[in-house]
């Protein structure tokens, strides 16, 4: 699961390891996930200059509006000094509907569990308080996001863990960089039909620039709690919960029209991601993912508040 420096089998490891760094690089490249990839038996067994890998490959099973069937990928990395952690994850999804093939989602998350733990007669113990900044990317065409970007820093308690289960909490803020696609491409061309008080309260009094695009910025306050369970060698449940409340309302201090009607409140953003891991051969496990986010202050008016994902795939873990 691990790979350990200093061992014997660094040879045959980093030769698997450049091979699935390069199947990872192909995917990222032709290619929304903030709970981590590793099982607990990882966490709990780390060392220090440690790395560890894990690929998927699923199917997928959506509503972002309209139902599809799409496949799936989901990279992570972890690696681990004698005083912090530093894991990057990655997801994206791929579609085809009604003759329509595109990369409809991309989201990568980097975080550090910084000064995190501690050197105990030799072994590494995590520390009951320590800092996570994080950096997060997500592209997610079908809900009119060109991007989100997210920076920010939470304080971290981890619970002692137990043999069976493994629980953290934070609690920060962070600050969001967002361009949403407001207007879609192929209903631009309908902009010229609205009168002229109605392009100008669009461009001028909201701020959609002539290609259907917004540009918003926020600081939201974000909570989490992240719970690992091993019921058996071979069965490990991964749960992740996060709420952000942004600092203003997405259209502040914005007057509310019948063409254009915003969002004048603020709305908690809700994620919730769940993986269920069963071992079926050596590294080789089977997942079964569930993620849903509730966003009743999204921005566009066609995209909708609730989107839910199932994934059932392989995982290897190196």
């Amino acid at each position: 699961m691990a790979y350990k420096h200093g061992t014997s089998k660094n040879k045959s490891h980093s030769n698997c390891l450049i091979l699935v760094s390069i199947c990872v690089l192909f995917v990222s490249a032709v290619g929304y996930g903030q709970v981590t990839p590793f099982q607990k038996s990882v966490l709990d067994s780390i060392e220090a200059n440690e790395f560890n890998l894990s690929v998927a490959f699923a199917f997928n099973v959506s509503h972002d509006g309209s139902s599809s069937l799409t496949t799936g990928t989901d990279i992570g990395m972890l690696y681990s000094t004698r005083r912090s952690n530093y894991q990057l994850t990655q997801s994206s999804y791929f579609n085809r509907l009604e003759n329509y093939s595109a990369s409809n989602r991309f989201a990568a998350l980097l975080s550090g569990s910084i000064l995190s733990q501690d050197t105990v007669g030799g072994r590494i113990v995590e520390k009951s308080w320590y800092p996570e900044p994080f950096l997060y990317y997500l592209f997610d065409a079908n809900r009119g996001i060109n991007y989100r970007w997210q920076l920010g820093i939470n304080a971290v308690h981890a619970f002692k863990p137990t043999k069976i289960i493994r629980i953290k909490i934070g609690a920060g803020l962070l600050f969001e960089k967002e361009n949403w696609q407001m207007i879609k491409p192929e209903q631009l061309t309908e902009i010229p039909s609205l009168t002229e008080d109605q392009q100008k309260y669009i461009f001028d009094t909201v701020g959609i620039s002539k290609s259907g695009k917004l540009y918003r910025d926020n600081v939201r306050a974000n909570i989490y709690a992240n719970l690992m369970c091993s019921f058996t060698r071979n069965i490990g449940l991964n749960a992740f919960v996060d709420v952000q409340m942004p600092f203003v309302p997405p259209y502040h201090d914005l007057p509310q029209n019948e063409v254009f009607p915003v969002v004048t409140k603020r709305y908690p953003r809700i994620t919730l991601n769940m993986q269920l891991t069963f071992n079926i051969w050596r590294k080789l496990n089977f997942i079964t993912a569930f993620s849903l986010q509730n966003d009743k202050g999204q921005i566009p008016l066609y995209v909708p508040n609730l989107v839910y994902n199932i994934n059932e795939g392989l995982q290897y873990s190196l």
